[in-house]
Formats: C-alpha cells, sequence, structure tokens
C-alpha cells in the first residue's frame, strides 16, 4: 500500500476548485490560468488513482471521492493556516510583511511612513509589490492594501482612499480646453487609460457626453507611465485625487472637471487572528489614523 502523500500544491488547487466548483473561479482566487488548475486536478487524480470531479450538463460536480475528500482537505489547510500563523508570531523581530500595489506605497505609503518609524523604530516592516490582490494572498503575508471593490468574505476590511476617478491634465494640456474647461473639448485631445477597462467611456457618461469621440485613446497598463505622460502633456488621464496631493497643491496637475467616476477603493485587508500578533495590531492602527 502507499503512503506517500500528494503534492501540497495539488491537494490546496483541489480545495479551492472543489469549494467554487469552477476552474475559471479556482484560477481567479489562486492567480493562476484554468488550465493550470486543470493540470494539477490531472496531477492529483493520477497521484490518487481515482477521478475527483465529474461533469454533467456543462457542470462541474464531485465525485464521490472528491466529495470525501474535500471537506477533509479544507479543514488541514485551515488548520495548518493556524499552525503556521503561530510560528510567525514566535519569531522574535520577525517583519511585517505587507503587500500593496506600487503605486500605492509610492504615492501614499512611503511619504508617510518614516512618522511611523520614528514612532514605533522596534517594528521591521516588509513590503512586497503585487499588482493583482486575491483573498489567499493574506496566507503569504500578514496584511494587504489592495483595489478593490469587496466584498471580503473572511476578512477584516477598511477603506484607506476613496478611489473616484477624475480627469487630471498638466496646465499645458487645461489652456486647450477652453475657459472654463469644457467636456466637449476632448473630442481634440488623446484620453490615456489601462489597457481593458472603458474608464473614460464610463466617465463621458456620467458627465453628460456619452457619444463623445476623443482625437485619440492610448492604452497604458503601467499607472506611473500614465501619470508621467499625463505631467508632460500628452494626454489626460483618470485618477484618484487623493494619491496626487503633492502634484495637485504644486500645480504639475489640475484637475478640469469636478466629475468623479465612482470606482475601487483602495482597501486596508487582514485576517481576525493577525490582531493577536502586537506589532500588527500598531501598524493597522497607524494605517487607519493615516486614513482618518
Amino acid at each position: 500500500m502507499t503512503h506517500r502523500l500528494p503534492p501540497l500544491n495539488t491537494l490546496k488547487t483541489f480545495e479551492v476548485a472543489a469549494r467554487h466548483l469552477s476552474f475559471t473561479q479556482a484560477s481567479l482566487e489562486l492567480n493562476v490560468t484554468p488550465s493550470a488548475i486543470s493540470h494539477q486536478i490531472k496531477l492529483l487524480e493520477e497521484n490518487l488513482g481515482v477521478r475527483l470531479f465529474r461533469r454533467e450538463n456543462n457542470r462541474l460536480l464531485l465525485t464521490d471521492a472528491g466529495s470525501y475528500l474535500l471537506p477533509e482537505c479544507s479543514r488541514s489547510f485551515a488548520h495548518l493556516l493556524e499552525v503556521t500563523q503561530k510560528v510567525r508570531e514566535l519569531g522574535n523581530g520577525r517583519p511585517l510583511t505587507i503587500a500593496l500595489r506600487p503605486y500605492f506605497a509610492q504615492k501614499w505609503l512611503m511619504p508617510r511612513v518614516s512618522s511611523f518609524w520614528q514612532q514605533h523604530p522596534e517594528i521591521e516592516l516588509s513590503l512586497h509589490h503585487t499588482i493583482q490582490f486575491s483573498p489567499t494572498s493574506l496566507d503569504a503575508y500578514d496584511i494587504a492594501i489592495a483595489w478593490a471593490s469587496g466584498p471580503f468574505p473572511g476578512l477584516e476590511a477598511y477603506r484607506l482612499v476613496n478611489g473616484d476617478l477624475t480627469p487630471v491634465c498638466s496646465p499645458a494640456t487645461l489652456k486647450r480646453l477652453g475657459n472654463p474647461p469644457d467636456v466637449t473639448a476632448l473630442s481634440g485631445q488623446v484620453l490615456l487609460d489601462e489597457e481593458t477597462p472603458n474608464n473614460w467611456d464610463r466617465w463621458l457618461e456620467l458627465a453628460g457626453e456619452p457619444r463623445l469621440k476623443p482625437f485619440k485613446r492610448v492604452s497604458i497598463d503601467d499607472t506611473n507611465v500614465r501619470l508621467h505622460a499625463a505631467i508632460d502633456g500628452q494626454g489626460l488621464i483618470l485618477t484618484c485625487l487623493s494619491l496626487l496631493e503633492r502634484e495637485l497643491s504644486e500645480g504639475i496637475l489640475v484637475a478640469p472637471f469636478p466629475i468623479a467616476l465612482p470606482h475601487y477603493s483602495y482597501y486596508l485587508l487582514y485576517r481576525p487572528d493577525v490582531l493577536t500578533n502586537p506589532q500588527a495590531r500598531i501598524f493597522i492602527d497607524w494605517l487607519k489614523a493615516q486614513a482618518a
């Protein structure tokens, strides 16, 4: 009889896929492709010598073996998470690990964090840049600051920064929009946006000009590149004003239209049990105070 434990990654993949009954949803939670999920499930089934899923009328269902394995996997991973968290807390001086987007770190956290270090020099922070957030990110980090909309089941969530989107541009671009600025003048301008969202279409509809066609649209996935293109007078961007306090106060950028498109926000996220770590509690309280 074989008593080998299957690869842990295949068991975790199974637990997530079985919980969702969807390889697509599992791929979103684990931040991998659906084909990677399928590959891991195939490896596990080959290791165990039994089918764990079946399809019926295009629906993914568990076999008897899969139904037996799911609750056992869920309990085991929950226990493993609890144990590893306690082991982490035993480490003297272990840095707090924070997952966050590079843009937020640059524009919001880093200008403020020196005051935290002055108040709490004994607490070390380890910042880890991540673009896409999934709940499983908190398996590896103490705290996450995510650009998201929720809900966040099983997590404590606190909105740090309102992420509504407002057009901004350089003073040179502003002169081309009329005095006072006219939304219809955007028909002669370059609009810069992320690669996939249609934020400008939604903003123009909110501004009462849903049929307006700009001179040109340019997709730039990197937030910092979009920002510097706007500063250089290359076009207008939609962005969160709360993260551009310096640029706006110094006149490097201006907000020509007081119309904000409701969008994601920056949320502080953590598991409830992280508050058993006194250093994590101190940093979380400091973040909330900074956002108040």
